[in-house]
């Protein structure tokens, strides 16, 4: 079952990305737009949207080890994306190490740091949490 993260998942959200060596010091306690996945009243995954106007962040996505393959990236994705929608986004960036087959294959385009909507490099994922090397993609929705 996917539903809107709580403050109570926050412990456990912190811990799954910790665990990846995902950013999670700047994760909001509140987690607003914040979605896990749960298997037997646990959370196996996770996805957060940070809101810019017109313009978001995809941030926070990870799936347990034990759980990846069966689909639930994809389905994470596609909660967020409607909730980019109901928001009325129009770009929807990211950034990642690992992961770029797998977002290019849910739509999304490599781009240049330079084609990030100003907003958007005003997030703390933009200015030192995320490595230099990364990989920058968009969708637009």
């Amino acid at each position: 079952m996917i539903r809107p993260a709580t403050s109570s998942d926050y412990p456990r959200i912190c811990q799954l990305l910790q665990s990846e060596s995902l950013p999670s010091i700047d994760l909001p306690n509140e987690l607003p737009h914040f979605f896990v996945k749960t298997e037997r009243n646990e959370i196996v995954g996770t996805i957060g949207l940070e809101l810019y106007g017109g313009a978001a962040l995809l941030r926070s996505m990870i799936v347990h080890p034990t759980y990846r393959h069966m689909g639930i990236a994809s389905e994470l994705i596609d909660e967020l994306t409607h909730e980019a929608k109901k928001e009325r986004v129009h770009h929807l960036f990211l950034i990642t190490n690992t992961a770029e087959e797998f977002f290019r294959r849910k739509g999304f385009h490599k781009v240049d740091k330079k084609d990030v909507h100003e907003e958007v490099l005003q997030s703390q994922e933009f200015n030192g949490l995320c490595p230099a090397s990364s990989a920058i993609m968009m969708k637009e929705i």
